[in-house]
Parts: C-alpha cells; sequence; structure tokens
C-alpha cells in the first residue's frame, strides 16, 4: 500500500460533495429493472423521502453548469457513465434553452487514498491514483465546474482502519486544494454510493466504511465545498427494495444510476420527470446523449492520459470536439423543437 504519486499542485473555487443525512427535497423517481408492483412502490417512496439535501446551501442553481466546462471524475462508476448520461439527459431536456458542456473523465478502480489491496485485479496491477492524472486533467480540460465521486475503491474493501481513514481524508483535501488552485469555478464532490450487501451475522460490511467516509466527509466546513448526500439516499432506497441496487455489490445497475443522477440534479434544485428507465433510453435524444458522453469521455481520457493495467501517454485530442458538435445539432433539434 503507497501513497506515492498522489499528492501534486494546481486552481477550483466552490465544491459540492454528494451526502447528508437528512436529505428530503420531495424528489421523486420509479426506475424499472427487477421491480413490479408492491416493490416498485416501495422504491418510489424511498427515493422521495430520501433525495439527497446539500451542505452549505450554494449554487443549487441550474445557471451553475450553464454554459460552463463540467468534468465528472470518478471510479468505474463514473467511468461506465450511467448517472452522468441520466444527468445530461435531463438538464437538456428540461432547460432546452441553455447549454450544457459535460464531460466523463471517470478511470476504473480509481481512489483519492493512493492505497491498493494484495493482490488487486488478480496481481496485474495496483489501484491507480487520481494524483496521477489530475493535474493534466486541469490543464487540459480546464473546467469551471468538477463533479468528483470517490470512496468506493479507498478503503480497499478492509474493515474502517485509521491510516487508510487518514489517506482518503488527505487525499479529499488535496483534491479540493489542487481544483481551488486550478481556478474553476464550482465543485462538486460526490459521495460513494453504498457497497450492496446484506451481511449475516457477524459478516463484515464493507459498507460500514463508506458510510463513516461519508459521516466524515458531512462535516467538511471549508469555504466553496458543499456536501450531497448521494450515500444516505442509496442506502435508504436499497432498504426499501427486495433486490440489489448492484449484482457485484459495487456496480449499480441502470436504476442505482437513475438514483445516482436524481440525487445530482436535486441538488442543482431539479426535479427531473417520473419517468422509469425503459421510457428513457427509448427516447431518441438519450441515445445521442449517451452516445455523445461515450464518444467524448473516450478520446479525451487518451487526450489526458492515464496509468491503470498499463500507461497510456498522452494524445492529440483529434477531430472529437467537432465531431461531438454534430451529434449535439441533433440533441439541439430534438430538444427544441417548436
Amino acid at each position: 500500500m503507497s501513497l506515492a504519486n498522489c499528492i501534486g499542485k494546481n486552481r477550483v473555487t466552490n465544491i459540492l460533495w454528494i451526502t447528508h443525512p437528512q436529505a428530503n427535497t420531495g424528489l421523486e423517481a420509479v426506475i424499472d429493472g427487477n421491480l413490479a408492483g408492491k416493490n416498485m412502490s416501495r422504491f418510489a417512496l424511498a427515493v422521495t423521502l430520501t433525495s439527497a439535501l446539500t451542505f452549505p446551501l450554494a449554487a443549487q442553481d441550474v445557471e451553475s453548469l450553464s454554459g460552463k466546462r463540467v468534468v465528472f471524475l470518478g471510479d468505474s462508476n463514473t467511468q461506465a457513465g450511467g448517472y452522468i448520461n441520466f444527468t445530461t439527459y435531463y438538464l437538456e431536456k428540461l432547460y432546452p434553452k441553455k447549454d450544457f458542456d459535460i464531460l466523463g473523465l471517470g478511470l476504473a478502480s480509481e481512489t483519492l487514498s493512493g492505497l491498493s489491496e494484495d493482490g488487486h485485479a488478480g496481481g496485474k496491477f495496483a489501484r491507480p491514483c487520481l494524483f496521477e492524472r489530475l493535474d493534466r486533467v486541469l490543464e487540459k480540460a480546464k473546467p469551471e465546474v468538477v463533479f468528483a465521486c470517490y470512496g468506493m475503491n479507498d478503503g480497499i474493501y478492509r474493515p474502517l482502519d485509521k491510516n487508510r481513514a487518514d489517506a482518503f481524508q488527505k487525499g479529499v483535501t488535496k483534491l479540493i486544494e489542487k481544483c481551488r488552485k486550478a481556478g474553476a469555478k464550482q465543485i462538486y464532490l460526490i459521495t460513494p454510493p453504498i457497497y450492496d450487501f446484506a451481511p449475516k451475522k457477524d459478516q463484515f460490511n464493507y459498507d460500514t466504511v463508506l458510510t463513516e467516509f461519508a459521516r466524515w466527509e458531512m462535516g467538511l466546513k471549508m469555504d466553496g465545498v458543499t456536501v450531497i448526500d448521494l450515500h444516505s439516499a442509496m442506502r435508504k432506497a436499497r432498504a426499501a427494495r427486495t433486490t440489489p441496487f448492484s449484482g457485484d455489490k459495487v456496480h449499480p445497475g441502470d436504476d442505482g444510476h437513475l438514483l445516482m443522477a436524481h440525487t445530482v440534479l436535486a441538488a442543482l434544485g431539479v426535479k427531473p420527470l417520473n419517468e422509469s428507465v425503459a421510457k428513457i433510453k427509448a427516447d431518441p435524444m438519450f441515445k445521442l446523449v449517451e452516445q455523445k458522453r461515450a464518444l467524448r469521455s473516450a478520446a479525451w481520457m487518451k487526450h489526458i492520459g492515464y496509468t491503470r493495467e498499463k500507461t497510456v501517454a498522452p494524445g492529440p485530442l483529434g477531430t472529437i470536439e467537432a465531431d461531438v458538435a454534430k451529434i449535439q445539432e441533433r440533441i439541439d433539434s430534438l430538444r427544441r423543437m417548436p
């Protein structure tokens, strides 16, 4: 376990994490996938009752994103991009006169702590640390707004330990400092989703570690730092359903990603429509939003460069911005129809 390559320098001014135990914004959602009848209504009620409350209450407005370069950082759930797709879709759909520039730059296995368990990925490689690439992200993407969702991998799936907790906390603090120095106007930091596991008696539940990470984050009182309670919202929603969000305990399916998106949107003061995953995914505009994010994320990740199982050296961006601008024109034609 090493903290190597996890500390660095750069500029961002307003930071928002996702976590608060007293969340209740009246957010409503009906999400499909392994849910039906009574279980479905219980889930919808749970989402209604457990949506995120931000702290401190600052810049909870679509104007904080509109017309600005927005970057999402995080681990595999962010790299998968589901909640970014849903978030972007609703922003585009509900605010057709506004423009959004949202770029997903998550990396699977990544941490803020710089720690890695022995034998990670079958011993093929240690977990990557955000700080190996963060300076390049800030320099090349020049975000005005940053969302960051970490914690799931930072405790390396072991019981709570002071050294590991300290490493995570130092990583969070370092991220805040570097973002502030990088010159972005706002940063939204998102606490981890739940570790979706129902332990038997005396069985260790890694979610207790994530709960403690979220509790610590909620205690942050720093200018420009806001915390939204994704972890608590997801935990309460999980308690209201019989099926897990995640088949492998770590990676939620579409319904989990939609819940994540609803929580992010609630922090911005946005109330999405009460729609199922199936209905959203059938919308031609969603398909274009999804296509644009995937193409753009892949190109920008190669442009910035990263190290995981191998090192991908930074390369030219190519024509991706012109390519996705054409996709955005098609999105605009759909959302701005008379």
